[in-house]
């Protein structure tokens, strides 16, 4: 496998918009506005079946790796049993499902998929179990299923293609 650096942390917490405050005025980082990742398309150990998931995010400007702070949702991956450190992720990953069948060679199972409707994967969430407690999260190279926190577009970057939760660039960005 070609060693990738570590894009994001991400840290599942309760209550979002306070863990935002808190870990702003604590490490003085600046957050993104928040956004959601959104599909129909996801499953994980609580639903092998796709399903619905809708989980409130926000990045830090900081980084790399970035700190990434989401919200608890549904009854798997995302659940309130879930709280803390939750992945280690890897961006722009070329062929997730080639990574997949590698870790799988390796004895790493899954615990977490998201799809796209074509039916590409977005990203995979290695088994915590086989990995110290601590998933990680390949992402592939093209734009997710992440909406605006109410629903809207997201702007993408015309130079890279990704979606940003920042929006397009300001002065002095």
């Amino acid at each position: 496998m070609t060693p990738t650096l570590i894009d994001h942390i991400g840290i599942l917490v309760a209550d979002l918009d306070e863990a935002i405050a808190r870990w702003s005025s604590v490490t003085g980082y600046t957050f993104s506005p928040v956004a959601r990742y959104r599909t129909a398309l996801y499953s994980d150990h609580s639903d092998p079946e796709p399903h619905f998931h809708d989980t409130r995010v926000t990045l830090s400007r900081q980084g790399p790796p970035a700190i990434e702070l989401m919200s608890v949702t549904g009854h798997g991956t995302h659940s309130a049993t879930e709280l803390g450190v939750h992945h280690f992720a890897f961006r722009d990953i070329a062929d997730v499902p080639a990574r997949i069948a590698a870790c799988a060679a390796l004895g790493v199972r899954e615990d977490g998929k998201s799809l796209m409707e074509d039916g590409r994967v977005h990203l995979w969430f290695t088994d915590k179990r086989d990995m110290d407690g601590v998933r990680l999260e390949f992402i592939s190279r093209f734009p997710g299923p992440s909406v605006a926190d109410d629903g809207s577009s997201l702007w993408v970057d015309p130079a890279t293609g990704r979606k940003s939760y920042w929006g397009p660039p300001g002065p002095g960005m």
